[in-house]
């Protein structure tokens, strides 16, 4: 807890096969001499909407209005596709997979974003792009190199991931990492046969 706040954001785990994992390893390994913080696949997610710092006693308010806002999904499958990174091109920032497709998503943003309003929360300014954050770069990188690296595993990270849980999260700051722990979990429905 930070000053009588938690730090909080809503989102959807994923969990990616070994073939994903691998590939990972390989641009990790062609990114070694860069600054990056790698994202523990424990911890993939994809972030819907980012709260920070909430008060104690919004927990339960926030709690109560995703339960009574979000219309659960049935469980589904997203595409996982390319690497791309946000910053500029000669500072990239953040280390990202696409998806293709996600409609889900988009749905689900538009739920939570309702229910944090019902809950006093503002709407967010800028656009949703969803996406898988898999590392952050904390210095300046040799862009072309970087930029090559990602390019030249374009094809490696496509593979299909199901989607069957939002979670509202606290985050708290870890020695390995940020430990998420569940505030709220709202798990899919099970697809009928």
């Amino acid at each position: 807890m930070n000053h009588g706040y938690y730090r909080t954001f809503v989102g959807v785990p994923l969990q990616v096969s070994p073939r994903f994992l691998s590939a990972r390893d390989e641009l990790m390994e062609m990114l070694a001499g860069e600054r990056i913080s790698w994202v523990d696949p424990s911890r993939y997610h994809i972030t819907l909407r980012f709260i920070g710092d909430t008060r104690p006693s919004e927990i339960r308010k926030i709690s109560h209005a995703l339960k009574e806002v979000v219309e659960v999904p049935v469980k589904q499958h997203l595409l996982l596709e390319s690497p791309g990174s946000f910053g500029n091109r000669k500072q990239p920032r953040v280390l990202w997979i696409g998806l293709l497709m996600p409609e889900i998503l988009f749905r689900l943003k538009e739920m939570t974003d309702a229910a944090l309003q019902q809950s006093g929360i503002p709407p967010e300014e800028q656009p949703f792009h969803p996406h898988l954050t898999i590392g952050r770069i904390r210095n300046r990188v040799d862009s072309s190199a970087f930029h090559a690296s990602v390019e030249a595993m374009r094809y490696r990270f496509r593979e299909e991931v199901q989607v069957d849980k939002l979670v509202f999260y606290r985050s708290e700051p870890g020695r390995g990492g940020p430990v998420y722990t569940p505030l709220t979990r709202l798990d899919f429905k099970d697809q009928d046969i």
